[in-house]
């Protein structure tokens, strides 16, 4: 919260008229994620703010001049940093690329003819057991 508040202290400003609610083409509820944001509940941002598209017509019509979007993004980024869990096979899998576990196999894609990289593509198993 600490992060979100010295980036933009105008959160704080926020009148909770429901004006950039009223206005969101996607019908977010963009006064919840104020008032969230508000309290310093980042994850909550995060939840309520996912599918904004920033489109800004949000800011364009607050009283309180806030960039609501760029607070749900700010507050999208600080939970994926420092609040959501690690993914674990992630780890796993940039450890493997670092140790050269795929060199070959990628000398061997760039090899290969732009269609029987499309047909490889295009015939993975794409959520092997």
């Amino acid at each position: 919260a600490e992060t979100l508040f010295r980036i933009y202290p105008e959160v704080l400003r926020c009148l909770q008229c429901g004006t950039c609610t009223k206005s969101c083409p996607q019908e977010i509820d963009v006064r919840a994620y104020m008032a969230a944001a508000m309290r310093g509940d980042i994850a909550a941002v995060a939840d309520k703010s996912f599918d904004c598209i920033m489109c800004g017509l949000c800011a364009a019509r607050c009283p309180a001049e806030e960039v609501q979007y760029n607070i749900g993004i700010l507050c999208r980024r600080l939970y994926g940093r420092y609040i959501a869990p690690h993914a674990q096979h992630l780890a796993q899998r940039v450890q493997e690329i670092a140790a050269g576990q795929y060199d070959a196999e990628i000398v061997e894609l760039k090899k290969m003819a732009r269609e029987d990289l499309a047909q490889r593509y295009n015939t993975r198993d794409i959520e092997p057991d």
